[in-house]
């Protein structure tokens, strides 16, 4: 098995955009169709409430100071170096699968604000306190496309902290002011989605069907190609 990549081999720049620009093609699918399906009518759903929960959560101050960190674990600025770190300590180690995780979320990171903003800019909602672009929210977008790979890559073990920390940021920018809850439900199914686009090698399984001799008749051979 070779050596997992590290982002200063020579070529993996190359090998690293040509992904980029794949994501972007295939995030054109019924999968994410149905993500975004079932996130734009959450989003509607929970609309109507944007002002009562918003409400609620201005007077919940002790509410707000606990949450306080998701506004900084969202950012990119964390979100980025969390990935290229991953990528990086994961190729140190010889871990396949860590140095793969950690391009994988650099790739989801890219994706999903991509689309955030491919969104923020034509519908630029006004904010709870009176800035531009409230929908979707990115702090949303971005932890729950972390969480969604590493869940890929690990399983539920590391998904479910993962998914808790992307929780805990969303519900941060609705108690900050920041967002409206109906942002940050479709930024965590657009992070979702942005995140299984990258992911898919992992599902797709390659399967080889071919006829085979045994004895007293025939059968058919089904294999797994690596």
């Amino acid at each position: 098995m070779p050596p997992p990549s590290s982002p200063e081999e020579p070529g993996e720049a190359k090998r690293f955009i040509r992904d980029v620009i794949r994501d972007y093609k295939n995030f054109f699918s019924i999968e994410t169709a149905v993500w975004l399906g079932v996130g734009g009518g959450a989003a509607l759903a929970i609309h109507p409430a944007d002002e009562a929960i918003r409400d609620e959560t201005l007077e919940g101050t002790t509410l707000s100071t606990s949450l306080k960190g998701g506004e900084y674990y969202g950012d990119l600025p964390v979100q980025l170096p969390l990935a290229v770190g991953w990528w990086i300590v994961g190729h140190a180690v010889g871990s396949e699968r860590g140095a793969e995780a950690g391009r994988d979320l650099l790739r989801a990171q890219i994706s999903a604000v991509s689309w955030t903003y491919a969104f923020k800019f034509p519908v630029n909602r006004t904010r709870p306190n009176g800035d531009p672009r409230s929908f979707p929210s990115g702090h949303a977008s971005a932890t729950f496309a972390t969480a969604m790979v590493l869940e890929d890559h690990y399983g539920w073990k590391v998904g479910v902290p993962a998914f808790a920390a992307a929780v805990y940021t969303a519900a941060s920018r609705v108690t900050d002011d920041k967002h409206w809850a109906s942002d940050v439900v479709f930024g965590a199914f657009l992070g979702i989605a942005s995140a299984r686009t990258v992911t898919l090698h992992i599902r797709q399984t390659k399967v080889s069907i071919a006829p085979m001799a045994v004895p007293g008749g025939g059968g058919v051979l089904v294999s797994r190609l690596e």
